[in-house]
């Protein structure tokens, strides 16, 4: 018995009294029945099963564990990589005869069984099924790791993907990954990789826009799904969504800071009289912005991502790795990510309390304030052209023999209007966002702005943005400082490096019974003094 499971592969116990059990196909079909699951994965784990309570006393735990990984493995091998010519050649030539009392003689024939089913399993994963390769795909393309193909996607995408999302059609998604693709270095990657990368559409929400529901999608096939896991793939999904909503905030701050440093040497210059306060102001919140983006860039990329990938290389690189072993390091690099790359659950249970749902409250924030500084860029082009019109009339006048300006032609050349603005924004074109459908200023309402009330109206939103930005970092430094990881209370050293922002550390009072719901964190904490 123990000899055709150490060289076949195959558990002949009719009596049940081997320690080595294959499980009830009933309890298999409820496991397989779990999303979660992969067909391989199945096999892998649920098809047999150790039991410790009937290891002999005489056999050690680590030996029981080394063949029950040799059955399990060469079973592995027979069906689901397809190398059964192996396992028929290895049980012929390894087969021996087994003898009761003789341990020295069972130990080693274990040990060399353990050795070569190992070796043959781990060389297959990487040489016939690619799994290593599989694994740098996935982090070059779903953990933005491949930066020129990132970019040129983003490009690409960016006039598409800012329409409504039920306007979205899966194959001009498909047709940009497909430019994407050739013109970066992801051409040189093998056709199997890549016919495996596609892009798809998530699940709708009421006011999405494309940018909201994209999402890039990479599939396995067995006996692969054994380590990458229908659990690992929406792993994979999640961060891909956090790090592309993200390099989403990066490139649109870089398109607007971009444009407002090349009008600052002249549109914007003509009209510095009028606006420099204005505009000195939000470049100095835009900076900040970036700053945020680029440090929080930073530390998921190369301070979460590039080290917990060391790790994963240093742990399936060792030489008696196993593929549990595989399974086991790969689930940790991705618990790692989650948890470090501030993707991890609640600590109070709450859901707004997630350092998740902080992110994107700003990066919100970020895409608000973008479009209130366009909004500004639109009025001083609209305040220029006025300027260059007026100037033209007074040149006009001048050559007729006429001086001065008459009062007529100051009502004839108003103030920037909402369609004035409206038609300014249609007639950019290096905005990666569109002009606001509804004319006027983005983030403001052109129905009840007046055109006096407009520069008021734009200034007051970009103060309370930027008053809104600044609180809700400092909340995020607060919760970042009281972490236990080190890698996370690193983040908000560097984002607070100048100590410019004043960490709030908050108080959880909220999630005590008896405290009223719904009340702030200034709101709880007065509570729990009145009662003390």
């Amino acid at each position: 018995m123990l000899r055709q499971w150490i060289y076949d592969g195959e558990l002949s116990d009719p009596y049940q009294e081997f320690f080595i059990i294959e499980s009830d196909a009933g309890q298999s079909d409820d496991r397989e029945a779990d999303p979660r699951r992969a067909p391989a994965t199945s096999v892998w784990e649920d098809k047999y099963r150790l039991d410790a309570d009937m290891v002999p006393s005489i056999v050690t735990e680590d030996f029981a564990k080394k063949v029950y990984l040799i059955g399990k493995s060469l079973n592995f091998i027979r069906y689901s990589c397809g190398d059964s010519a192996w396992v028929e050649a290895y049980c012929k030539e390894a087969s021996m005869e087994l003898h009761y009392g003789d341990t020295a003689t069972l130990e080693t024939s274990i040990d060399k069984a353990y050795k070569a089913t190992m070796a043959r399993l781990i060389h297959l994963m990487d040489s016939k099924f690619h799994l290593f390769e599989h694994l740098r795909a996935l982090k070059k393309y779903l953990l933005l790791g491949q930066g020129d193909f990132i970019a040129l996607l983003m490009e690409s995408l960016s006039s598409n993907l800012d329409n409504p999302a039920g306007s979205q059609y899966r194959h001009t998604l498909t047709a940009q990954l497909e430019h994407a693709i050739r013109g970066s270095n992801a051409q040189y990657d093998s056709q199997d990789v890549l016919r495996r990368l596609d892009a798809r559409l998530v699940e709708l929400s009421h006011g999405d826009v494309g940018w909201d529901v994209f999402t890039l999608e990479y599939k396995v096939d067995a006996p692969v799904d054994v380590v990458i896991t229908p659990w690992a793939s929406k792993q994979y999904l999640v961060i891909f969504n956090l790090l592309w909503r993200v390099k989403r905030v990066e490139f649109s701050l870089g398109s607007t800071w971009r444009r407002c440093m090349t009008g600052a040497r002249g549109v914007l210059a003509t009209v510095d009289d009028k606006l420099s306060r204005d505009w000195k102001t939000a470049r100095c919140c835009m900076a900040e912005m970036i700053h945020f983006v680029n440090q929080l860039q930073y530390y998921i990329l190369f301070e979460v991502i590039e080290a917990s990938w060391d790790q994963l290389q240093a742990a399936i690189t060792k030489p008696d790795c196993t593929l549990d072993d595989l399974i086991e390091a790969h689930t940790k690099y991705l618990k790692a990510i989650t948890h470090k790359g501030l993707l991890g659950k609640a600590t109070s249970g709450h859901r707004e309390d997630s350092f998740t749902a902080q992110l994107h409250e700003i990066l919100k924030t970020i895409l608000a304030y973008k479009d209130i500084v366009d909004g500004l860029y639109s009025f001083s082009v609209a305040e220029f052209t006025r300027r260059q019109e007026l100037a033209a009339k007074m040149e006009t006048r001048t050559a007729q023999g006429q001086r001065g300006v008459a009062e007529k032609d100051d009502l004839d050349s108003p103030a920037p209007s909402r369609n004035h603005l409206s038609r300014k924004n249609e007639k950019r074109t290096d905005s990666p966002f569109p002009a606001n459908p509804n004319g006027g200023i983005p983030g403001l309402d052109s129905a009840t702005t007046s055109e006096d009330q407009m520069l008021p109206a734009l200034r007051q939103r970009l103060s309370d943005l930027a008053k809104d930005f600044k609180g809700r970092v400092n909340v995020l430094l607060g919760d970042l400082a009281v972490q236990p990881d080190v890698d996370m209370k690193f983040l908000g050293v560097v984002m607070n490096f100048n100590d410019v922002y004043a960490p709030k550390k908050r108080r959880r009072e909220h999630r005590r019974e008896g405290v009223t719901p719904g009340l702030g964190v200034a709101g709880a904490t007065g509570s729990t003094r009145e009662n003390r």
